[in-house]
């Protein structure tokens, strides 16, 4: 899924890098007949391209988010076990971060525990150089396992109406979870990995 919002994103800053092209190319060819108007023109062809920018950088920043927070708030959640991940490419966002893109090869247990083994494209940060085997929560949508984002393990924690969804993954599975949290992207971790870090800091 990962990749498709990135592919989108691309597309928006096309369509904002021609659209300012455009507009700076007809204020040239125009020029003469906005030159009374020049000041009040000129402030609103910057604020006009200020305000494009801005909802580019918006969509790029937050599109997988809104995507998480609407899946969790339908209940559209299930276990994913990692059994492994190759890279795929590095990619920057609108804030010129840097991230890198890894295939992540699951099995997605949906609510009913019925295994869907499918691959899905994450997007990571720079310090996630190996995927861990494990367990994480992602969001679902029968059908499209191939769509799912990984959902941190904060969210989860976080609404007690998940703890009874949780309970019978855990009764079932007996899932050994991986941390899963924000730091400049997405980072995943086995929890002794993290314990040790947090340790060395």
């Amino acid at each position: 899924m990962q990749l498709k919002l990135y592919k989108k994103s691309t597309l928006f800053l096309t369509f904002v890098f021609f659209t300012e092209i455009a507009a700076i190319a007809a204020l040239l060819l125009l020029k003469e007949q906005w030159q009374p108007y020049k000041i009040p023109v000129i402030v609103a062809f910057v604020l006009c391209m200020f305000l494009l920018t801005s909802i580019y950088t918006y969509f790029d920043l937050n599109q997988d988010k809104k995507l998480i927070r609407k899946a969790v708030s339908n209940g559209d959640v299930a276990l994913a076990q990692i059994k492994d991940g190759s890279f795929v490419r590095f990619a920057r966002d609108a804030k010129l971060k840097n991230h890198v893109f890894w295939k992540l090869d699951v099995t997605i247990y949906d609510n009913d525990m019925k295994k869907h083994d499918t691959s899905i494209i994450e997007k990571f940060s720079l310090h996630q150089t190996s995927i861990p085997k494990g367990y994480v929560y992602v969001t679902y949508v029968e059908g499209k396992e191939d769509e799912s984002l990984i959902i941190p393990n904060m969210i989860i924690a976080s609404i007690p109406e998940y703890k009874v969804l949780t309970d019978d993954y855990e009764k079932a599975l007996k899932p050994k979870y991986l941390n899963a949290y924000i730091n400049d992207g997405l980072i995943l971790q086995t929890y002794e990995d993290s314990l040790k870090a947090q340790q060395e800091n």
